[in-house]
């Protein structure tokens, strides 16, 4: 859409509930912004709602539940339930709750443990939608990134899960790059459509300085080579998100969420690396111990610093469009917070949609 630079300010919020429908005119794929909410709290605020309606977006994935096994007895143990009581203005939002579970849930796991889990997620499922009262609830999605030794008790889940959900409802799972690129290894999960995560590309593990949450020459390798024809229709999730990752010993030892540039300039407890630039991602010796965010570093620690910079967004927008991906496309941004709200501006994550809409 073209117009004069003087009005493009004005116009742009006016008519920005039209670009994604003029932007399937470019190519044969048409995109439908969304967003990942990943608190433990649902409550858009004002801004988030406004910020949202900026970008025409109409559809939030909520995670619900986490499902994970605990450390002491190895039993599945459901944790970390969502608030939901004061969710805020959410009028028109397509809500697709998010239940998250570990790969370590379906190892050596019982039939009898799989229906009672399954049981379990349904009837949160079922005390999430009375809580939002918004009416029915069209989607489901299961986050699960599954290997090939637990993709038999993964997929038999998903069966017993879609058996207790109201019969219009659509069953979704997350696909990780691996997952997409190998098929025949991993098996296609029987659901109705597929998250395609791209993100979190890169060794979380290693203490260099190399990008963990994207880094173009890892997802390079899965895109190249993969198979056309995917078996499910496939939606994408970007990243737009950023954390500190804390080494002790050369071992990663916490994530901590974003870090304020302003904390990492105080020279009295942190020290740069040399060589910090913005091409990689900055790295930080604790100099003495402090807290941040509820973590006591000890003096030696080392901290790395990853973001996703508009040009890494949209590099990965490029290289997720070479993918097999729906001609109806939802790219979901993970994750709705004030970050986002700050670091990414709605012509930007426009322009990133944009980018899905033509096949490269």
């Amino acid at each position: 859409m073209w117009c004069p630079k003087s009005i493009r300010p004005h116009l742009f919020f006016l008519f920005t509930g039209m670009i994604f429908p003029g932007c399937a005119r470019q190519g044969p794929r048409s995109v439908t912004p969304a967003f990942y909410h990943w608190q433990t709290t649902f409550n858009i605020t004002s801004a988030e709602r406004e910020y949202l309606d900026s970008l025409g977006c109409r559809k939030l994935y909520v995670k619900l539940l986490d499902v994970g096994r605990s450390e002491n007895s190895g039993e599945i143990t459901p944790y970390s339930l969502l608030d939901a009581s004061e969710p805020g203005n959410i009028t028109g939002m397509d809500i697709v709750p998010v239940v998250f579970i570990t790969n370590e849930v379906f190892k050596n796991t019982t039939n009898g443990q799989l229906d009672w889990l399954a049981g379990k997620v349904a009837g949160v499922l079922t005390g999430f939608e009375k809580t939002l009262n918004t009416g029915l609830i069209n989607e489901i999605q299961i986050d699960c990134d599954w290997t090939p030794s637990t993709r038999e008790p993964f997929f038999l889940f998903l069966q017993k899960i879609r058996s207790l959900l109201p019969e219009n409802a659509r069953l979704s799972a997350t696909i990780r790059l691996h997952q997409y690129k190998f098929p025949e290894q991993t098996g296609v999960p029987p659901v109705d459509r597929g998250m395609l995560m791209f993100y979190n590309t890169g060794d979380i593990e290693s203490a260099g300085d190399q990008n963990s949450i994207f880094y173009p020459a890892d997802a390079q390798k899965y895109v190249a080579g993969a198979a056309a024809g995917y078996p499910l229709p496939l939606d994408l999730a970007l990243p737009v998100f950023s954390w500190g990752l804390v080494y002790r010993d050369d071992d990663l030892w916490k994530i901590i969420p974003e870090i304020p540039d302003a904390t990492l300039k105080d020279t009295s407890r942190f020290v740069a690396f040399p060589g910090n630039t913005r091409e990689i991602s900055p790295r930080f010796s604790v100099k003495n111990g402090t807290f941040l965010s509820g973590h006591y570093l000890r003096p030696g620690d080392m901290l790395r610093i990853e973001a996703v910079s508009p040009a890494l967004l949209y590099e990965a927008a490029r290289l997720a469009a070479k993918t097999d991906l729906a001609d109806h496309t939802t790219v979901a941004f993970f994750q709705l917070d004030t970050l986002a709200l700050r670091r990414y501006p709605v012509q930007l994550l426009d322009s990133v949609c944009r980018t899905i809409c033509i096949p490269q």
